[in-house]
């Protein structure tokens, strides 16, 4: 089952990669007001950062539009890497009561913690899960324009907006972009540690 949901979740990965149409979008993208090498999350110490020159190699059009796709990318795999950290925290303190599966008699509690447990779930358990995570993929979309930010669905930041521009939403940005690396660091750690030590970091830490 671990290798089912590896290989399913590199599939998802690889197709965020996926060359995209281009159709008319040579017509649509118009020059950025900020250039790519000083947008949100360019930072010290390392700064702009593309050894491989992806922007200008890159699939999906001109250089701001490939910078606009990577830039997407990199916040929803942050996203789902700063929740996936925090769920990891969490399970280690805290459990749903009732069920996972009633008609297998499988409890929450029974779900033991960290990558142990995607051999306890059952299959259509991950078949709900995939088709949420799809459903979401289809029915929820960026705020269409070449000048709204990647990973903008239009619902704000924290009561912010997202098009003002203004120093806290810019710092608000930075902020979610810098956190979502050091998540997606933090959690392929956690995984690392638990596949070396055959235990979830929690009980390997020195935090328990």
């Amino acid at each position: 089952m671990k290798s089912i949901v590896a290989t399913l979740a590199l599939a998802a990965s690889a197709s965020a990669f996926a060359p995209a149409s281009t159709v008319g979008r040579e017509a649509s993208v118009v020059l950025s007001a900020t250039p790519v090498e000083k947008e949100i999350g360019v930072l010290p110490p390392v700064g702009f950062f593309d050894p491989l020159g992806l922007l200008d190699s890159g699939p999906y059009g001109d250089r701001l539009a490939n910078f606009k796709h990577y830039r997407a990318v990199e916040v929803k795999h942050g996203r789902i890497a700063m929740a996936a950290t925090l769920g990891m925290i969490v399970q280690e303190n805290s459990r749903f009561e009732g069920f996972i599966s009633p008609s297998e008699g499988l409890k929450f509690s029974d779900v033991p913690n960290g990558l142990a447990a995607l051999d306890v779930v059952p299959l259509a358990g991950f078949v709900q899960m995939a088709l949420l995570i799809g459903a979401h993929e289809i029915l929820v979309k960026e705020v269409e324009g070449v000048d709204k930010a990647p990973g903008n669905f239009g619902t704000g930041y924290l009561g912010f907006k997202l098009d003002d521009q203004s120093s806290v939403q810019l710092r608000g940005l930075n902020v979610e972009v810098q956190n979502g690396r050091l998540a997606m660091l933090g959690i392929l750690g956690m995984f690392a540690s638990e596949t070396i030590h055959k235990t979830t970091f929690w009980e390997f830490s020195a935090f328990k």
